[in-house]
C-alpha cells in the first residue's frame, strides 16, 4: 500500500513541519510513504493530477485555515474521480467538532485529531492489517458502515524527544523558510489562540535542539522560524539556544521567535541587548492595549514594562522587531483600536503588524462569540465581521488601512517622508494620519488595483499636495527617501530630477579618483567599477552621497554622506 501525505502550504518558500514529523515518526515501520508539497496558489487541475499520479491508496492532507477550504474541493473531486481512495484529514482545523465535520464532508474516510503522530502510525499499522477494527485507537474518527465513530481523545506526548528530527539530509531548503520548534504547548491561555487549549508546555532537551540546529544551520534556507508560542517562557532555555544559534549560523540566517515582552527580566534585556545585528526577529503579540480587552481575552500584561522592553531593543537597533495588535477583540472598539494603534506606533518598531480576529473551534472566544455578539465568516479563516462593540463598515475601514499601514509603515521605504507628514499634520495621532490618506485612496479609487512601489510616492505626493500644498522640505524627505531605496529608478520630475543630473559628470570623475575610493569604497578592488553603486542627489542644499551595498544587509538599503567638502576640491576643469 502507498501512503501519500499532502500539504498545501500558503507560499512556495514554506517547508511544511507537521507531514514531516509524522512520515519520520513511521521511519521504523514498513510503510511506502511519499510527501508532496503544494501551495494554494498553484491551479487546482495540476494538483489533482499530481496527487492522482501517484496511484496512492491513501491520501492524507494537513489542514488549517489557509488551506481547508482548498482541501475540501480537491478532496472531494479526488473522491468523485477514484472512489476507492481513502481520504484521511488531521491537523488542528480538523480537531474540532470532529462529528459535524464528517457528517457534512461525507467523502472523508478518517480524522486525526489532536496531537496526531502517535495516533497516525497506530492507524497505519491497522491500516495495513486484515483486521479493521480501529475503535481502540485514540484520537481517531473513521466511518462504520453508516456510523461515524470517534474515539477517546489521545494523550499528549510527554518526552518531544521520541519524536525524530523531521527534515532529511537531502532537502533543498534554498532560500525556503524552515519551521522549527523546540517546544509544544504555552503557559499562558489568551481565548483567541488555540495553544490556549493545551496550558501544558512540553520543550524538547536541550542536546536535541543543538542537534537538530546544527544540521538546519548548514542549510541555505532564507530563514528558521520558530513555531513555539512562547519561545521566551524559559528564559534561561532561550538565551541557551540563541546562543548555540550565534556560534553556529556561518550562513547568516534570519531566525523568527514569537516573545512575551512583559515577562523579560533585565538579565535576558542585557542578553539582547549584545545580539548581532540582523540575526534575530522577534514578533511580540501586543493584541490591544486596551485593559477590559486584555482581562476579558485572559492577557495579564504590564503595559508600561511592555514599552520600556520594546524601547529598550529599538535603541539597540540589533533586532527586527514586530508589533501585532487585532481587530476585532471582546470591548475593544473603533476607538480603543485607534489608541492602540497610535500607542504601538509611538513606539516605532520595524513593522506593526494588524490582524482581525479569527474565532477558531475549541478557543474561549468561540465559546463567548454569543456573549460579545461576534458574527464571523462561515468559511477558513472565519474572521470577525462584526461585533457588540465595533460595526462591520469600522471594521472594513480598518482593512483599508491596514493595507496602507503594510505598503506605507511596514515596508521602509517612506521613512522620512512619514516622519514630515506626522510632524506637521497629525502631531496628536498616526493613526488619524492612516485613517484620512485611506479616505484619499478610497475617493480616488486607488484600491481598485495593484500599484508599483513607484507610483506609491507619486500617490503620497499628490495626497499631501490636498493637504496644504507642497514646500521644498516635503520634496527633500521624499527624494531622500525615492533614491535611498530605489538605486535604479530615476528621480521623478515632480522631485526635481534636475538635483541628479547637475552632478553626473562630477560622479564619473568621483568614481575614479583614489582619494574618494579610498574613503568611501575601501573595501572595493582597485579594478572594480563603482560608478553603479553610488549616486549624488542635492538634498536641501548638501551634495548627499547615496552608497549602495550587499542586499543581504536588510537593515539599511545604502549608506549616505554629505560630501559638498569633496566636490568643492574638484577642480572646476575637471568638473566639465
Amino acid at each position: 500500500m502507498k501512503i501519500l501525505l499532502v500539504t498545501l502550504d500558503s507560499k512556495f518558500i514554506h517547508a511544511n513541519l507537521a507531514v514531516r514529523y509524522l512520515k519520520k515518526f513511521c521511519k521504523d515501520d514498513d510503510f511506502n510513504i511519499e510527501i508532496k508539497e503544494f501551495t494554494i496558489n498553484q491551479k487546482q487541475e495540476y494538483i489533482i493530477g499530481e496527487i492522482l499520479s501517484a496511484n496512492a491508496d491513501l491520501i492524507c492532507f494537513s489542514c488549517y485555515i489557509w488551506n481547508i477550504e482548498y482541501i475540501k474541493e480537491i478532496s472531494y473531486i479526488i473522491k468523485e474521480a477514484k472512489n476507492d481512495l481513502d481520504i484521511l484529514w488531521g491537523g488542528p482545523e480538523v480537531s474540532f467538532e470532529v462529528k459535524k465535520l464528517m457528517e457534512e464532508e461525507t467523502y472523508v474516510d478518517y480524522v486525526v485529531f489532536g496531537e496526531g503522530e502517535i495516533t497516525f502510525r497506530e492507524f497505519l499499522k491497522q491500516y495495513h492489517s486484515e483486521n479493521t477494527d480501529y475503535s481502540s485507537i485514540n484520537g481517531l474518527v473513521f466511518r462504520k458502515e453508516k456510523s461515524i465513530i470517534i474515539n477517546e481523545e489521545r494523550n499528549l506526548i510527554l518526552n518531544l524527544d521520541e519524536l525524530s528530527y523531521p527534515y532529511e539530509e537531502v532537502d533543498d531548503f534554498e532560500d525556503k523558510i524552515i519551521y522549527y520548534e523546540s517546544s509544544r504547548g504555552c503557559p499562558f491561555c489568551c481565548s483567541f489562540c488555540m495553544s490556549s487549549i493545551d496550558k501544558r508546555m512540553r520543550t524538547f532537551s536541550m542536546e536535541r535542539v543543538k542537534r537538530d540546529l546544527a544540521m538546519l544551520l548548514k542549510t541555505n534556507a532564507r530563514q528558521i522560524k520558530f513555531v513555539d508560542r512562547t519561545f521566551n517562557a524559559d528564559y534561561k532555555r532561550s538565551m541557551e539556544i540563541m546562543s548555540f544559534i550565534i556560534a553556529n549560523n556561518h550562513n547568516n540566517m534570519t531566525i523568527h521567535f514569537e516573545i512575551t515582552a512583559d515577562i523579560i527580566n533585565n538579565e535576558f534585556l542585557e542578553f539582547v541587548g549584545t545580539l548581532p545585528v540582523n540575526m534575530f526577529q522577534f514578533e511580540i503579540g501586543v493584541q490591544s492595549l486596551n485593559d477590559e480587552t486584555l482581562k476579558e481575552i485572559n492577557r495579564h500584561m504590564d503595559i508600561n514594562k511592555l514599552f520600556d522592553i520594546v524601547r529598550f531593543i529599538e535603541d539597540h537597533n540589533n533586532v527586527h522587531l514586530h508589533l501585532d495588535l487585532i481587530a476585532g477583540l471582546p470591548y475593544e472598539d473603533y476607538n480603543t483600536f485607534k489608541k492602540s494603534f497610535d500607542g504601538l506606533h509611538n513606539l516605532q518598531s520595524e513593522k506593526i503588524q494588524l490582524g482581525f480576529l479569527k474565532v477558531l473551534k475549541g478557543t474561549k472566544i468561540y465559546a463567548d462569540k454569543e456573549k460579545h455578539e461576534i458574527r464571523y465568516r462561515k468559511t477558513a479563516p472565519y474572521e470577525v465581521i462584526r461585533t457588540k462593540y465595533i460595526s462591520a463598515e469600522e471594521i472594513f475601514k480598518l482593512k483599508d488601512i491596514e493595507e496602507l499601514v503594510d505598503k506605507y509603515y511596514n515596508e521602509k521605504y517612506f521613512e522620512k517622508t512619514l516622519e514630515y507628514i506626522l510632524k506637521h499634520y497629525f502631531t496628536s495621532s498616526a493613526f488619524e494620519f492612516y485613517e484620512s490618506f485611506s479616505s484619499f485612496w478610497k475617493n480616488n479609487d486607488l484600491y481598485k488595483v495593484s500599484h508599483s512601489r513607484k507610483k506609491l510616492y507619486k500617490i503620497l505626493y499628490d495626497y499631501v499636495q490636498c493637504l496644504d500644498g507642497i514646500n521644498n522640505e516635503f520634496i527633500d524627505c521624499m527624494k531622500y527617501d525615492y533614491v535611498f531605496n530605489n538605486q535604479h529608478e530615476d528621480i521623478p520630475d515632480y522631485l526635481i530630477r534636475e538635483s541628479e543630473d547637475k552632478y553626473r559628470l562630477i560622479k564619473r570623475y568621483l568614481a575614479n579618483d583614489a582619494d574618494f575610493r579610498k574613503t568611501y569604497f575601501a573595501h572595493a578592488k582597485k579594478e572594480e567599477k563603482i560608478v553603479n553603486d553610488f549616486r549624488i542627489v542635492e538634498i536641501g542644499k548638501n551634495a548627499t552621497l547615496f552608497i549602495y551595498y550587499d542586499k543581504d544587509n536588510i537593515f539599511n538599503r545604502c549608506l549616505t554622506h554629505v560630501i559638498n567638502h569633496a566636490i568643492e576640491e574638484i577642480d572646476y576643469e575637471q568638473k566639465r
